[in-house]
């Protein structure tokens, strides 16, 4: 959103106990502007209302040239920046349309801004083990390829790809940033260790991948929690607040975009519309300004901008918001009205979100209607408090089967797979009906939730239905990663023989893809078959080594059949992903090779976080037997004879009853 050159950043750095030093220089006005230079709109003009500016919108990103130089000076300079603000300072604008284009005019190598929405491009269930959040982030950092195009790279094995040498054969500057890291620290939803994961992974890149500049965005209410992660691996980083505008900084930036535009404004009315829109604490909302700025605008007033104008556009903006936020998080709209109400009347010491209604506060403050301090939520600004009168009758929003769709994937990438699952079914149901692709990915999308939630006996059945849209639409990589999916599904189910049919199909036709391969290897593994999953990986490593998931799958293999030595090769080379199931073979190999007396700590974390996985138990019943303790070897392979997230494979029941037995 707009923002102030005049306003310093406020960065903060761990880099050697020093700041980062901004230049306090004001930016010049802008020339005036063709429309054929510009994102021309003529309803909006040079306002965009609430949401965040796109790159090709730089040349109305007015206000912020000071706040990009500074924000571009730390970039540069720290191998970790974390840029922080406020719910709608204008942090991802600031990223897209400021420094990312100001890194890129001067010829440095610089990744998309990275993203986290998980949709059906790759059905989980093909490789279950690989942290779907990951595969996310490295497709909206390559967008070079289709979604899901390599789904088994890590994001550090992306990142070192893509890093060139300097004409002096040194790691030339590779410029990475992850928007909404907040996404990550959000406790108590579906997927939670896996977003955690990734976020270990992340603070460890910038000393793994040589040359990396990493940046992170995130709300101030997440930021303690970062900072405390990010000191506890005593990563030197530099850290960048981003405010919001002062009244004359709004003010300039009004009447600046406006001139640009070929509009001249009237005596002051920049000034008018920051005074209507400021706070006592004399700052201006970036947000509010782009809505009433918006309404200005379609006015084509040179009149002071009265409250009796302003209030109805933030009135228009927030009924949006609340019948958006209803029918997104599947709630009465009635029900977010009153509880707006109620955070009005609480004031300062704002609420809790309503019974069932946690999501529905996520969505609002992403939606820069509410913020968030503790516990508790309350209106995200003063000026939002008179517009309320304003609402009027409220009505869910009509969403489309492609909105619908939309809502699934962003409700599943909180965690909120239930909502998900019926925004799905909305959206199979619709009127009109869905097209072909998009249907195929619905269905594709509900298998994968069906596999999340354990019910593979579903997941199997809409896998199937899946791969056969697929093939109607010619699209025969999907369908290959589709089966596999399905196999995997019955295997899990105990349809042996009926997994082994759908794995002979897939391997008669899979291909090159290396999303297939992999998926398949890791199939042929769990059908017992090892000597044919570690041919098939081999092919894949061959072909690509920065394939992660199809070493990391071979180490695994390798460690469970006694190979030690090369499974260590795979699972301790830099980078490789540090799943409870990787842990727990790389505990079984170094014990194989050097005994068990001393019971390794990263085990006790594997199974913490995997204490119904059946083969991180049985491989940790292995060690605790190398090292002499049969009671506790027997009862983890009991353990492990009974676990369901995921199964021992069949082929290894046996070797859990041996160790039952004391064997």
């Amino acid at each position: 959103m707009f923002g102030s050159a005049r306003v310093p950043l406020s960065p903060r750095s761990t880099v050697n106990g020093e700041r980062p030093r901004c230049s306090s220089a004001a930016a010049g006005r802008e020339p005036f502007m063709r429309r054929a230079d510009i994102a021309w709109d003529e309803n909006t003009g040079p306002f965009i209302g609430p949401r965040p500016f796109h790159t090709r919108e730089r040349s109305l990103f007015l206000g912020r040239e000071q706040e990009t130089r500074s924000l571009v000076e730390a970039w540069s300079r720290h191998r970790l920046t974390v840029l922080y603000g406020g719910t709608g300072a204008g942090k991802t604008s600031l990223l897209r349309a400021g420094a990312v284009p100001a890194l890129t005019d001067r010829g440095e190598s610089v990744l998309p801004p990275g993203e986290l929405l998980l949709d059906a491009s790759f059905p989980v269930a093909a490789m279950p083990d690989q942290n779907p959040y990951t595969r996310a982030l490295v497709d909206s950092w390559d967008p070079d390829v289709p979604p899901g195009g390599f789904p088994g790279r890590s994001v550090g094995d992306l990142l070192r790809s893509r890093t060139r040498l300097d004409r002096y054969g040194r790691p030339a500057p590779l410029y990475a940033s992850l928007d909404g890291t907040e996404l990550l620290l959000r406790p108590g939803t579906s997927g939670e260790q896996d977003r955690r994961d990734l976020l270990d992974e992340l603070l460890g890149l910038p000393d793994t991948v040589e040359g990396l500049r990493l940046l992170l965005v995130v709300r101030s209410d997440h930021m303690d929690e970062l900072r405390r992660l990010v000191d506890k691996r005593a990563v030197s980083h530099a850290e960048v607040l981003l405010r919001p505008f002062t009244p004359e900084a709004a003010a300039d930036t009004v009447e600046r975009a406006l001139a640009r535009f070929g509009h001249r404004p009237g005596p002051g009315s920049g000034r008018h519309l920051a005074e209507e829109l400021g706070t006592a604490s004399g700052t201006v909302d970036p947000v509010l300004l782009q809505v009433a700025g918006r309404a200005l605008w379609r006015s084509r007033s040179d009149r002071e901008p009265e409250a009796g104008g302003v209030d109805p556009a933030l009135a228009g903006y927030v009924r949006q918001a609340v019948s958006e936020a209803a029918t997104e998080c599947l709630v009465p709209v009635r029900l977010v009205r009153s509880w707006l109400d109620t955070l009005a009347a609480a004031g300062g010491a704002g609420a809790p979100p309503f019974c069932g209604g946690a999501d529905v506060a996520t969505v609002l403050q992403d939606r820069y209607v509410v913020d968030r301090d503790a516990a508790s939520y309350l209106l995200r600004h003063p000026r939002l408090h008179r517009p309320l009168a304003f609402l009027g009758p409220l009505r869910e929003a009509a969403y489309t089967a492609a909105r619908h769709f939309d809502a699934a994937c962003r409700a599943r990438t909180r965690g909120e797979n239930t909502v998900a699952g019926e925004h799905a079914q909305r959206a199979l149901s619709a009127q009109p009906a869905p097209g072909p692709r998009l249907r195929v990915r619905l269905v594709s999308l509900l298998g994968d939730l069906a596999f999340e939630e354990g019910d593979h006996v579903s997941a199997a059945r809409l896998y199937a239905d899946a791969a056969g849209r697929y093939a109607s639409l010619g699209e025969g990589t999907a369908v290959n990663r589709t089966l596999l999916a399905q196999a995997r599904c019955l295997f899990l189910e105990g349809d042996r023989s009926s997994a082994l049919e759908v794995l002979a199909s897939v391997t008669s036709r899979a291909g090159s893809d290396p999303g297939v391969q992999t998926g398949l290897g890791q199939a042929l593994w769990h059908a017992g078959q090892a000597e044919s999953a570690l041919d098939v990986l081999n092919r894949v490593l061959a072909r690509d080594s920065t394939d992660t998931e199809a070493r990391r799958t071979r180490g695994e293999i390798l460690a469970d059949q006694g190979e030690a030595a090369p499974a260590l090769h795979d699972l301790e080379r830099p980078g490789a992903p540090q799943t409870p199931s990787s842990r727990a073979a790389r505990a079984l190999a170094r014990a194989t090779l050097w005994g068990a007396e001393a019971w390794p700590e990263d085990l006790d974390e594997a199974l913490e976080e995997a204490s119904d996985n059946g083969p991180v138990l049985l491989r940790a019943a292995r060690v605790r037997r190398m090292g002499g303790d049969r009671d506790l070897a027997a009862r983890l392979a009991e353990r492990a004879a009974r676990a369901h997230h995921p199964p021992l494979p069949h082929h290894q029941l046996s070797t859990a009853a041996r160790l039952r037995e004391g064997e």
